[in-house]
């Protein structure tokens, strides 16, 4: 087996039961703080933040930036509104379950990552990318769905609280 076939290899068989676990978990009601929902995507917008001031972007790459951010906050309104919410019926506390196209919105992206990453892998000197841009949009990307998909999760589990 050559180098090439299992960096293909190897992440599918570490991504594909992580994936069935974490479907399997997040198909299942699972209660929801109200207060920490924001917390783990403002993580994410620091650590974004951090990374992208170690090599800041050329100013002729913005407009990939604001098309990634446009992108990833579409992609996680969307996703958080495929969210299911709802107040346990016993104690009143705030209730979450993934749907089944959340979950294919998930696998999707990671899809879309890999054949990237493979596509451009063997053809970024032919098409001139720049590695580390395509990295850096990829974060921002990242950053703009968690934070957009907990934004609309946390709106509307505020909304259901508050009824």
């Amino acid at each position: 087996m050559n180098a090439q076939t299992l960096q293909i290899i190897v992440p599918i068989l570490i991504i594909v039961p992580l994936l069935y676990f974490r479907i399997n978990r997040m198909m299942k009601p699972q209660r929801l703080k109200l207060r920490s929902i924001l917390i783990r995507p403002a993580i994410i917008i620091f650590a974004a933040a951090v990374v992208l001031t170690q090599a800041p972007p050329q100013p002729g790459d913005y407009v990939w930036f604001v098309l990634a951010v446009a992108v990833g906050a579409a992609g996680g309104w969307y996703w958080g509104k495929l969210t299911e919410l709802h107040l346990h019926p016993e104690d009143g506390t705030l209730m979450s379950k993934g749907s089944q196209a959340g979950m294919i919105v998930l696998i999707g992206l990671i899809a879309v990552r890999f054949g990237l990453r493979a596509g451009i892998g063997m053809e970024a000197e032919t098409l001139h990318i720049n590695a580390v841009m395509l990295t850096d949009v990829l974060i921002v990307f990242t950053a703009a769905l968690f934070a957009m998909r907990g934004l609309e999760i946390f709106l509307r589990a505020r909304a259901l609280m508050n009824q």
